[in-house]
């Protein structure tokens, strides 16, 4: 049998639901527990109380419930993502996280996994664009890809950032928001991935992170030159993402790659960028995908 994240707990029902959030399909965890309904179609026991608490998880601390979306908090710097260094200056990501499949998820599903062994290191390609960058109408949208052929997200640009204040449509948002969104898409430890490798040609996105981001909070987040960093906000929220997944026991790394690798991505988030800028900021939520 393959491995199940998080050891399901019994109900008094009989029902299976996740360790974690005491659900029956958990999209973070990857499970589904559904198939005990068949097995218990005889049983009376009345489950309409619970069925009606799925859109909602359990803090198995005091049993509060709360939203099943994990909440966005802006990051402090006590955790910097590092780069990610290839060991061989030939390789490219297909070669060292080729298209596989992890059991560690029921159902099994297919990630870019590192090979050789390696197989708790998952690779997701990023990307942002925004047409008419700069000009009048300008209109932003992001990617990711986690797997092929179907195996990916994309989403216009919000016109609001994390905090509700409105930003800009720009191609360097994008490409900050896209990576955001492919952090927060699923519970990437409960598919065994423990190190999660960020693959981008954002030059914007793989410095800030790794590099300048540490002198910016230095400064009380202005530049060198003293002015105020741009896109703040959601520098903040991708941190806290950093420092939520290390308390989760997985890494983020950050891979710059040639624009020529990242064509899906990028082709995706030039059609993302004409379906229209919704209001405000979201999560991009992926279940048994």
């Amino acid at each position: 049998m393959a491995w199940r994240p998080d050891n399901p707990i019994t109900l008094p029902d009989g029902r299976l639901v996740c360790n974690r959030h005491r659900l029956v399909i958990c999209g973070y965890c990857t499970v589904d527990y559904s198939f005990m309904d068949e097995i218990l179609a005889d049983d009376d026991a009345e489950t309409s109380d619970y069925n009606d608490s799925t859109d909602n998880d359990i803090d198995n601390s005091n049993g509060n419930v709360i939203s099943l979306r994990t909440e966005r908090r802006v990051g402090t710097g006590r955790v910097f993502p590092t780069k990610f260094n290839p060991p061989n200056p030939n390789d490219t990501p297909m070669s060292l996280f080729p298209l596989g499949r992890t059991d560690r998820a029921v159902p099994p599903v297919d990630r870019f996994i590192r090979r050789n062994g390696e197989n708790d290191q998952f690779l997701i390609y990023t990307d942002g664009a925004c047409l008419e960058n700069g000009g009048q109408n300008p209109r932003a949208g992001c990617c990711f890809v986690y797997g092929s052929p179907h195996g990916y997200a994309r989403f216009p640009l919000e016109k609001q950032g994390p905090t509700g204040i409105p930003g800009p449509q720009t191609s360097n948002r994008a490409e900050l928001r896209a990576v955001i969104a492919a952090t927060r898409y699923r519970y990437w430890v409960g598919e065994g991935c423990r190190c999660l490798v960020i693959a981008t040609d954002s030059e914007y996105v793989v410095e800030g992170m790794t590099k300048w981001v540490q002198g910016w909070i230095r400064n009380g987040w202005r530049t060198s030159t003293r002015v105020p960093v741009k896109n703040k906000d959601l520098w903040q929220c991708l941190l806290g993402e950093v420092e939520r997944w290390d308390e989760e026991g997985m890494r983020i790394q950050f891979w710059r790659i040639p624009r020529e690798w990242n064509t899906e991505a990028d082709e995706h988030a030039k059609v993302a960028a004409n379906e229209g800028a919704p209001q405000s900021f979201g999560d991009i939520c992926g279940f048994l995908v």
